[in-house]
C-alpha cells in the first residue's frame, strides 16, 4: 500500500511539474478528449478594417495570392491551429481580394541514414511529417481534394509549390536557445550548398524526378491546376554543373507532364535575371524554365545594386520598382518568355531595403527590437502597383505569403506584425483596391 501511495505522489509531482513547465512556456497539448488549458484557449482574432482610397490602375496581370508556406497545426505555436480549419475563411479572402489563383505548399525532407552529411547521397525524399519540428507536413491526398474543391468553388485555379529541405530547422525552432534559428539554419544551409557534384546532382534529380512525378499523379487526381518543379525554400544549387542541372530539369519537366495535364510552374532565381549570376551559379546557362508554363521570380526587398539611400516612401520607391522591373522585362524579351513576380515586401520599419526577418525566431534581440511598421509595406506595395501597370512581359502578380488566419502578436508567439504576409494590415486593403480596379 506504502509503495502505491509514493507512486502515485510522483505521479502527482511530475503532472504537476509538466502543467507547471507547460504555464510558463505557453505550450499546448494536442486536441483530444482532455480538457484544454485555458492558456490554449482559441482565440477568435481582431480583423482590422482601414478605410483608405488609394489611387489604382487597371492591371492586366493575372492576380494571384500565394498562401503561407505552412502546413497543418501550430503554424502560430499554440498547438491548437490548424491551417485545414482555415482554408475556407483564407479562400474567401482571397476571392474578395479580387484574385484569380491561389498557391498552397507541399512538404518535403532528406532524411539521411545516419549521421547528416551534406556531401552523401545517402538519404531519401520523404513526405514531412508533424513531429519533425511540430509544425510542417506533407499534403494527403484528402488535403489535395479539399483545397481544389474549396478554390474551384470560388472560380479559383490552385497551385502546388514545395519545400523541400537537407537542412533540420526544426531542431532550431524547438530548441529555444536565444537568436539562434536564423543565424544556425543559414549556416547549415551554405555548407548543404557548399559542393554538389555530377554524381550528387545525378542522384538527387533522380530522387526528386521520382518523388514529384508520383506527387503530380496525386495533384492531377486530385483536380490541382498548377504545380510547381522546384524547391522554394532551401533547395540545393548546382554552381559549376548548369549544362548538367539544366538538362536533368528539363527531363524533369518532360516526365512529369506524362502524368500532370495543367500548368507547370519554375522558379528562376531574382539575381539570375537581374545579374545572370546568384552567388557562384551562372544563370546564364540555364533555358529549362523555357518549357514550363509559368516563371517566377521573387521580390522580398530591394537587392543591394538598387537599395535607396536614405527613408523609403511610396514617392522614391516607384523610381526603383521602375528600374527593376524594366530590367525584368529586358530578360524576359531577350528571351522570348513572360515573367511573373511573387512580391512580399516585410512590414517593419526600411524593410524594402533591409530583407527578410525571421519572424519565428521570438527571442532574438534583432527581432525583438524590430519595430512594426504597416505603412512602409503598404507604401511598397502601391508603388510597385504603381510600375507594374502597363507592363506587357510581367504577366502575373502573385502576392504572399497571405497568413492562414488573423493573429498577430502580441497574442501570438510568431512576430507576424513584421512579416511579409499582407493579411490584416493596411496592405491587404491596398491589393484589394488594385486587384478589382475596372
Amino acid at each position: 500500500m506504502k509503495k502505491i501511495i509514493i507512486s502515485l505522489l510522483i505521479l502527482l509531482v511530475l503532472a504537476g511539474l509538466m502543467v507547471g513547465l507547460m504555464f510558463s512556456f505557453k505550450i499546448c497539448p494536442p486536441q483530444g478528449p482532455w480538457p484544454t488549458p485555458p492558456w490554449c484557449q482559441e482565440k477568435n482574432f481582431v480583423r482590422n478594417n482601414f478605410t483608405i482610397k488609394t489611387e489604382t490602375l487597371t492591371l492586366a496581370q493575372i492576380k494571384a495570392v500565394n498562401m503561407f508556406d505552412t502546413w497543418g497545426r501550430n503554424y502560430n505555436f499554440g498547438m491548437l491551429e490548424n491551417t485545414r480549419d482555415n482554408i475556407t475563411n483564407s479562400f474567401d479572402r482571397v476571392k474578395a481580394l479580387g484574385a484569380s489563383e491561389v498557391y498552397v505548399h507541399d512538404f518535403h525532407r532528406a532524411v539521411y541514414q545516419g549521421k547528416t552529411d551534406f556531401s552523401s547521397t545517402n538519404y531519401q525524399i520523404v513526405d514531412d511529417v508533424f513531429l519533425n519540428d511540430f509544425r510542417d507536413e506533407a499534403l494527403t491526398p484528402a488535403d489535395l481534394n479539399n483545397l481544389a474543391k474549396n478554390a474551384h468553388d470560388r472560380g479559383l485555379k490552385i497551385g502546388v509549390k514545395h519545400n523541400l529541405t537537407f537542412v533540420d530547422m526544426g531542431k532550431y525552432l524547438l530548441s529555444g536557445l536565444k537568436g539562434d534559428i536564423q543565424k544556425n539554419t543559414e549556416n547549415d544551409y551554405a555548407a548543404f550548398n557548399k559542393v554538389h557534384g555530377e554524381a550528387w546532382i545525378k542522384d538527387y534529380f533522380s530522387k526528386w524526378q521520382d518523388r514529384l512525378v508520383a506527387r503530380a499523379k496525386m495533384y492531377q487526381s486530385a483536380g490541382i491546376d498548377i504545380m510547381s518543379i522546384t524547391p522554394t525554400f532551401m533547395g540545393p544549387t548546382f554552381a559549376g554543373q548548369e549544362i548538367l542541372a539544366n538538362s536533368l530539369e528539363k527531363n524533369l519537366i518532360k516526365e512529369i507532364k506524362k502524368v500532370f495535364s495543367g500548368q507547370i510552374y519554375a522558379e528562376l532565381s531574382l539575381y539570375g535575371v537581374l545579374d545572370g549570376r546568384d552567388g557562384q551559379e551562372n544563370w546564364s546557362l540555364y533555358d529549362y524554365y523555357k518549357d514550363a508554363d509559368i516563371k517566377e521570380a521573387r521580390l522580398y526587398y530591394f537587392p543591394e545594386k538598387y537599395r535607396l539611400a536614405g527613408s523609403p516612401s511610396e514617392k522614391n520607391m516607384e523610381p526603383v520598382f521602375n528600374l527593376i522591373f524594366n530590367d525584368l522585362e529586358t530578360f524576359a524579351a531577350k528571351n522570348k518568355i513572360k515573367l511573373t513576380l511573387f512580391f512580399s515586401p516585410f512590414s517593419y520599419d526600411n524593410a524594402i531595403n533591409n530583407g527578410l526577418v525571421e519572424f519565428y525566431d521570438a527571442r532574438n534581440e534583432n527581432v525583438i527590437n524590430k519595430k512594426q511598421n504597416w505603412q512602409h509595406q503598404a507604401d511598397a506595395y502601391q508603388a510597385m502597383f504603381k510600375a507594374l501597370a502597363g507592363r506587357k512581359e510581367i504577366e502575373r502578380l502573385n502576392v504572399g505569403g497571405f497568413w492562414w488566419d488573423d493573429a498577430m502578436d502580441p497574442e501570438i508567439k510568431p512576430r507576424v506584425s513584421l512579416n511579409g504576409s499582407p493579411r490584416n494590415k493596411i496592405a491587404e486593403e491596398i491589393i484589394k483596391q488594385w486587384f478589382n480596379a475596372r
